[in-house]
């Protein structure tokens, strides 16, 4: 469900997927995800993240959180 993801960390050949309840490691890259995702509810931040843009709880020194993660 699109609307649990958190966000997306890359992992050197996979990808993890982050959701409200479980996380999920898949072999996608990063182009293969972004294009399955609605660009207007997600967005690549960093090499190594895409976050889900309604999930965000604070942004703070180039920082965002996202429940309990901090991503650069």
């Amino acid at each position: 469900e699109l609307s649990e993801i958190l966000y997306i960390e890359g992992m050197s050949e996979y990808l993890r997927v982050v959701t409200m309840t479980k996380k999920v490691m898949t072999l996608l890259n990063f182009k293969s995800i972004e294009e399955l995702l609605p660009k207007n509810n997600f967005l690549r931040v960093h090499k190594s993240y895409v976050i889900a843009l309604d999930k965000i709880e604070s942004i703070e020194r180039n920082r965002i959180k996202i429940g309990d993660a901090i991503i650069p």
